[in-house]
């Protein structure tokens, strides 16, 4: 795993809601939670944050819970990391030492400036869209239950 978990759940949610929801259709945490096996207060924080960042619409009330629109369906993974974590990851070095640069390399910088760009190029290409397409069209798969 190369995301934190807050990452996971947040893009494996909207995911869920991509699949699932719609204008009139909305889930509230408890229910995201059991389906997935989230604990739900995590979730429900993960969830907060994406709806206070505008990445995911918030409805109030008996009827409400949280669902994605059209638009933010072209929400790419790497704008979903940056909202979580941020994007330090790739400034900083695969072995976790702070003197590494382009002067003083470590061992696998090279290398791992290859990875770290394809990596960041992936993430800013592959939509929300991509992926429920994928699953949609049985090109991927991702379990959406338990």
């Amino acid at each position: 795993m190369i995301f934190s978990r807050s990452t996971e759940y947040a893009i494996r949610a909207m995911v869920y809601l991509a699949v699932n929801s719609s204008p009139n259709r909305h889930f509230g945490v408890k229910k995201i939670a059991e389906e997935m096996g989230f604990p739900e207060h995590y979730l429900g924080k993960v969830l907060q944050l994406l709806a206070r960042k505008n990445i995911i619409s918030s409805v109030k009330g008996p009827n409400g819970g949280f669902c994605v629109d059209n638009e933010v369906m072209n929400i790419s993974l790497l704008k979903i990391i940056d909202t979580m974590d941020g994007l330090e990851f790739f400034q900083t070095c695969g072995l976790g030492l702070h003197e590494c640069n382009d002067e003083k390399p470590c061992p696998i910088h090279k290398d791992y400036q290859i990875f770290r760009g394809d990596l960041y190029k992936m993430l800013s290409e592959k939509t929300i869209r991509d992926m429920k397409a994928d699953i949609e069209n049985g090109i991927a798969f991702m379990d959406l239950t338990k």
